[in-house]
């Protein structure tokens, strides 16, 4: 296997594309797993990949598949090849790290951070995004540790029932919640992936929990995992610029990235910027203090919370209501000039699918949002 013109391998035959490669170090983004579905772990196969495959077809215009285009998770490695992957391919790295920390920030979300080894750092821009390697387990829910303050909803929800069988080994890609001048850590918001809940029967649905966040749930201080980056490209643009950011639930992850290198390294002060992070109740906020203590420090720079189910403990006295109709009403309504506003989100797929149709009812450019991929 040639790959680059440049790199000559003699690799086994029988194994996917993206396997082989990345048993070379040669990491190719992977978001799904290699199952097929994100369309990203995307090469050029100009010699030995075959007839592309009907499970790749939909991820590329014609004019690409005629430039041998292929999905690595998809292209069996049969004959002699030549492989063709972007340059920023080679700026990934992979490292057994180990976990420090595991902590629930919400009800079900918990805030992961790994050490990488002695030496070691990740050299990414804010934003982007790692890969762990999920190994083969059989773990049920009542392993997990779990924070007193959010025990009664996984008491309410029956969650201690869940359990999860990982039959084989696989990758998964989360957002990292940490930005450069952190050091030599990776940081994760990882919400746990449930089955459907059947409120009718008042229980779960015999659907798969997730298989990448029961395995992260399960982790202790000491544990070792496998992890790569970096990825991606939801990244801060270099303009002047306002900017807002919508996020909800563990979407927070890469806002915190951005937000932190702004103030925190960047010092920005050029810019208007607001955040508006939107959240079923009370308990489910995190990370307030660090955007609060910003905002003393940065005038250009707005936190803004709104709750869709509040509690009556809340005590809550901020918006209600979802995101983006807050955000309408209490901000973009009135705005001069929506259209030349930076909008960064990502979340929920619902929340997504209604900021887009927000955006688009105000006549913002498609090319104006910029999201984090959370599917």
């Amino acid at each position: 296997m040639v790959v680059n013109e440049e790199k000559e391998f003699e690799v086994a035959m029988g194994g996917t594309l993206l396997g082989t490669l990345q048993s070379q170090g040669i990491f190719l983004s992977s978001a799904c797993g290699g199952s097929g579905s994100c369309g990203q772990c995307r090469c050029q196969v100009p010699e030995g990949g075959g007839n592309i495959l009907p499970t790749e077809t939909g991820f590329f215009s014609r004019k690409q598949m005629q430039a041998y285009w292929r999905l690595g998770c998809q292209t069996k490695v049969k004959e002699n090849m030549k492989v063709v992957v972007p340059e920023e391919v080679f700026g990934v790295n992979e490292w057994e790290c180990t976990v420090v920390s595991n902590r629930n920030v919400a009800s079900f979300i918990k805030e992961f951070t790994v050490r990488l080894p002695e030496g070691e750092k990740m050299d990414f821009k804010p934003g982007s995004y790692s890969q762990i390697k999920i190994p083969k387990y059989d773990l049920k829910f009542t392993e997990f540790d779990i924070d007193e303050r959010f025990r009664s909803e996984w008491d309410k929800f029956k969650m201690w029932s869940l359990a999860c069988r990982n039959e084989e080994e696989t990758i998964r890609a989360y957002s990292m919640a940490n930005y450069p001048a952190e050091g030599n850590i990776i940081t994760l918001n990882v919400r746990i992936a449930t089955p459907p809940f059947d409120r009718a029967a008042g229980g779960w649905k015999a659907v798969k929990p997730g298989i990448g966040s029961t395995f992260i749930f399960n982790l202790k201080p000491g544990d070792k995992v496998k992890m790569s980056g970096p990825y991606g490209d939801f990244h801060i643009l270099d303009t002047k610029r306002e900017m807002l950011y919508i996020g909800g639930g563990a979407g927070m992850a890469p806002l915190r990235a951005h937000l932190l290198h702004l103030f925190k390294t960047l010092k920005t002060t050029d810019r208007t910027i607001s955040y508006w992070y939107g959240a079923r109740s009370k308990n489910e906020i995190f990370y307030e203090e660090d955007f609060r203590a910003i905002e003393k420090e940065f005038p250009n720079f707005k936190f803004n919370i709104a709750l869709s189910e509040p509690r009556p403990e809340d005590n809550w006295t901020g918006y209600v209501g979802f995101i983006h109709q807050v955000i309408l009403n209490h901000y973009l309504i009135d705005h001069e000039a929506p259209e030349d506003i930076e909008f960064y989100m990502c979340g929920p797929g619902p929340m997504a699918k209604a900021v887009e149709g927000m955006l688009d009812s105000l006549g913002v450019p498609r090319e104006m949002l910029h999201f984090d991929d959370f599917g």
